[in-house]
């Protein structure tokens, strides 16, 4: 059992491990997502949405490349190319990252494989798995900007990242950064013709898993656009919330 809690103690370090993007765009929060924040989030967002999807995806597969996409960030962090390192310099050392894990741990999960396959969507659930990926992305900065703790104008977002052509375009228009994570990454909520032929799949039932998870980031923004996405917390049982405590 070595390797199998040497495994759980490196996906553990993902859990001090920041996500970039929310540090670059300089949030004002006290406590930033991790990791593993974002993996337990895009598991979580593919529970809630199982009884809508499993009858076309094999769960167990989708579980695990969710687990497995960002398992060498716990070696190499969460790099950008807004951070002045290239897209080659990204790829060599995340490789590195790769063949080490996988040389560990190959006989308990096929890390290198399950990320190979997220990163060319070469199946339905590692497609899935992608498409769940950009509606997090989306959602956690929809989330911070509900909260009011993003300014886009804070001096302190590096240009390569505020002055983007299509960020400083929407900023002009009045966009937030909700705004503009949402339309970003709806985009690529999508199944093409050709994914379809790929994925052995009919186009009835790729509309129809599209529909499913476009219907879930919208139903977030909707709700950000209304001011409710915290409402559900004025719910909450008050007498499940008030309780005595003794203390000597």
């Amino acid at each position: 059992m070595e390797n199998e809690v040497k495994l759980f103690m490196i996906f553990d370090i993902l859990g001090d491990t920041k996500r970039t993007g929310p540090v670059l765009w300089c949030v004002d929060r006290e406590r930033l997502e991790d990791i593993k924040d974002h993996i337990l989030d895009l598991l979580l967002i593919a529970r809630i949405l199982k009884n809508k999807l499993d009858k076309y995806i094999n769960y167990d597969k989708l579980y695990d490349y969710i687990i497995c996409h960002d398992l060498p960030e716990a070696i190499t962090g969460d790099i950008t190319k807004f951070e002045g390192v290239s897209s080659d310099e990204i790829e060599r050392v995340t490789e590195i990252a790769i063949d080490y894990l996988d040389n560990l741990f190959k006989d308990i999960i096929d890390i290198k494989g399950l990320i190979n396959d997220f990163d060319c969507g070469n199946n339905l659930e590692a497609k899935v798995a992608r498409m769940i990926d950009k509606v997090h992305s989306a959602t956690t900065f929809i989330k911070y900007q509900a909260e009011k703790n993003i300014d886009v104008n804070n001096p302190k977002i590096i240009k390569e990242l505020r002055y983007i052509p299509f960020v400083d375009k929407k900023i002009s228009d009045g966009a937030d950064v909700a705004d503009i994570f949402y339309e970003y990454h709806r985009q690529a909520i999508t199944i093409s013709d050709e994914e379809c032929q790929k994925y052995h799949l009919n186009r009835n039932d790729a509309n129809n898993i599209v529909m499913v998870i476009q219907g879930f980031i919208d139903e977030f923004y909707k709700e950000k656009l209304n001011n409710t996405l915290f409402s559900f917390k004025e719910e909450f049982p008050k007498e499940g919330m008030i309780y005595n405590r003794n203390v000597e």
